[in-house]
């Protein structure tokens, strides 16, 4: 590296650091789950007890890079400052990525200028979002790049210790993101294309001798053990299920939403960059970065086709393209800017792909979360008022940046200056609305699903605690608590409950008279039971504290429910139909709670049919403004139900409702004589 380039890159890196860091830091809490939890868990468990766990249960992850690097952070007693000091890790790691995009451009005899402008450009685009997030991906980006770097460096030169520097980068690559498991096939597919561009296959695959024997000794670990057990998690795209149609489709979208990442000024030279590369190379430099860099790009939009739905742009797999793409321009550009009629063609062809497929249905889609660009579009549609505008608006800047490209392509002494300024201006812009969509999203979870005090049942002091899902809890409120809070160790599921990530859970069993099972056995620790659709409370049990749908209960011996109303929101709405149990302990006893529809309920009246056990059934009318209350009499000391069902339901935040309740109250007293009944309507 010439000494006077050294700190304008380091200025590039120092730079990208600064930015990353305080976006990071501004961001509440983590919010990409399940992933973000399970990587700080993996980190937790190698620091605690040296083995991939979570939860205690052992996990085959074979990407096992970003916990081991991250483990020592989680030495700080505060869950706060281990988040923040790893999101300090990975904005550093992130932004060291203009290191090998600089010396990668410079290798293929770029000037300096341009290698910065490259390497700024690395550093620029939305996906360093990543930098921020408890992933994979501030570490397997720079890796990536670099392992394209010594693989290109191993293609020209192939030395001993070029080879060895592929293989330890192209390893840790795949260490940190198991989907780079795909670079021998790449560097396969590389060796070949130089083999036949320079009609010397056999004397090329002699030169790689070193690197295609280690490739394919590795081959044979996987091969001998089962690819299903080494791949672990990753495992699901080797079940197949992807027709070739979806998988082009899906291949088209990612493109797509590449382009617009890229800033599209750089795309029409880019992809003709690739071409010559490969067609009229001008040295074995740029044939063996276009022979390595074609086929990974494809094999990066065959991975990402291979998971997710269609309408799921899966950016996370394929935004390593981006930096290529830049350094392939700044070939494109070291040649004068060449068949400008072919690029202004190229450009064309661009604008109407940007112009056909709108971006307004993948923006609103779910999973606009695997794509920062996509985080961003969305924050332009608000801005701009309706998806549709939106998407006009980005579709009109990619016509003008595309036709900028053309423009520039006339006067290349200063177009190639104007397109890398322009392209980073417009990477960066992308970048921040990604940020600032991201950023409001997890303020916005935290003010949700978190009190004040975010590790508040690690304040408390106990240990052990065990997470208790209900059946319709929210996956994401009870991922923050055991984020959290290290304290809380493990899930077990309620009756009707799912499964809340990749690790298999414990289902509890309610005995007769209320006492939670776990495996057979009573459960004596601490609980942390999930309130969001239906009210639970235990016997004999201290509550610690709560968030706005979690309850934390000490019990006292073993855990015992005394009632159980599923299907009654942490709001205090009905859903359309559930059941209340108690387990009394005496015989005898009404027990009564109040309904009420509110002006904001969207049906004008409700009907509620409930039928209790040994009672006949009711029926209460409620209309806007009314309030009453039900109760019953529990002539029971053993399990006692009364199940409701409503004949006319609403909509609130996205959840089918019925009416309002109050928390049911089991008042003494004798059930002789006593029935079901409802009391008279009350002015609200």
């Amino acid at each position: 590296m010439h000494v006077a380039t050294a700190p304008l890159l380091g200025a590039i890196v120092a730079a990208s650091f600064a930015v990353r860091l305080l976006t990071g830091w501004l961001r509440a809490t983590p919010n990409y789950f399940s992933d973000e939890y399970l990587y700080a868990e993996l980190g937790r468990s190698l620091l605690e007890s040296g083995r991939p766990a979570v939860r205690g249960v052992a996990l085959s992850f074979p990407a096992l890079l970003q916990p081991l690097v991250t483990a020592p952070a989680w030495l700080a007693g505060d869950v706060e400052d281990s988040y923040r000091l790893i999101q300090a890790l990975g904005a550093l790691a992130m932004s060291l990525a203009a290191v090998p995009a600089y010396l990668l451009a410079r290798r293929l005899g770029v000037g300096r200028a341009l290698g910065l402008g490259a390497a700024a450009f690395a550093v620029a685009i939305p996906d360093l979002l990543f930098a921020s997030w408890m992933t994979a991906e501030p570490f397997a980006y720079p890796l990536l790049l670099a392992a394209v770097l010594t693989g290109t460096t191993a293609l020209a030169e192939p030395t001993r210790r070029h080879a060895v520097l592929f293989l330890l980068f192209a390893g840790l690559a795949t260490f940190a993101r198991v989907q780079f498991v795909v670079l021998p096939l790449c560097f396969g597919a590389a060796v070949l294309i130089v083999g036949v561009r320079e009609r010397s296959v056999r004397s090329t695959l002699r030169e790689q001798r070193l690197i295609l024997g280690a490739f394919g000794a590795a081959v044979l670990v996987p091969a001998a053990v089962g690819f299903h057990r080494v791949l672990g998690l990753y495992q699901s795209p080797l079940d197949g299920g992807t027709s070739p149609l979806d998988l082009l489709e899906r291949a088209g979208l990612n493109s797509l939403v590449l382009a617009y990442s890229s800033g599209w000024i750089l795309l029409p030279g880019a992809l003709l960059a690739f071409g010559f590369a490969l067609a009229r190379p001008r040295s074995r430099n740029e044939l063996a970065f276009a022979a390595l860099s074609v086929p990974l790009i494809v094999a990066l939009l065959a991975e990402a086709g291979l998971v997710g739905a269609v309408e799921h742009a899966q950016e996370r797999y394929v935004f390593y393209a981006l930096p290529l793409a830049g350094i392939a321009f700044c070939l494109y550009a070291s040649r004068g800017w060449p068949a400008r009629t072919y690029h202004a063609l190229i450009a064309a062809l661009l604008l109407t792909a940007s112009a056909v497929v709108p971006l307004a249905g993948f923006a609103a889609a779910e999973g606009k979360a695997h794509s920062p660009f996509l985080l961003a579009t969305f924050r332009v549609q608000e801005w701009a008022g309706s998806p549709g505008t939106g998407s006009l608006v980005l579709a009109a800047s990619a016509a003008a940046l595309l036709a900028t490209a053309v423009a520039l392509s006339r006067v290349p002494e200063i177009g190639t200056a104007v397109a890398m300024t322009v392209a980073v201006v417009v990477a960066g812009l992308g970048s921040a609305g990604a940020v600032a969509f991201d950023n409001r999203n997890a303020a916005a979870v935290r003010v949700a699903f978190l009190p004040d005090d975010p590790s508040w049942v690690d304040r408390q002091g106990v240990e052990d605690v065990v997470l208790v899902r209900g059946a319709h809890g929210v996956k994401t409120e009870a991922l923050e608590q055991l984020f959290w809070n290290r304290s809380v160790d493990r899930v077990a599921l309620l009756p009707g409950a799912e499964e809340l990530d990749h690790v298999h859970s414990p289902s509890l069993r309610v005995g007769g008279d209320g006492t939670l099972l776990l495996d057979g056995r009573p459960v004596r620790n601490p609980l942390l039971i999930d309130g969001f659709a239906g009210t639970l409370r235990l016997a004999d049990a201290d509550l610690l504290g709560s968030s706005p749908s979690f309850m934390l209960w000490q019990p006292h011996g073993a855990a015992r429910l005394s009632l159980y109303l599923a299907g009654r929101y942490s709001d205090g709405w009905l859903a359309g139909a559930g059941r209340l149990y108690l387990w009394p302990r005496r015989t005898g006893g009404v027990v009564a709670t109040r309904l009420e529809l509110p002006l904001v309920a969207p049906p004008a009246a409700v009907t509620l049919r409930f039928r209790a056990k040994g009672s006949p059934p009711i029926v209460v009318h409620l209309r806007a403004h009314e309030r009453r209350t039900v109760s019953f009499p529990v002539c029971s000391r053993g399990p006692w139900y009364v199940s409701f069902l409503s004949d006319d339901r609403g909509f609130v935040g996205g959840r089918v409702v019925s009416a309002q309740a109050g928390e049911p109250r089991l008042l003494p007293g004798s059930c002789a004589g006593t029935s079901a009944r409802t009391s008279a309507a009350e002015s609200a």
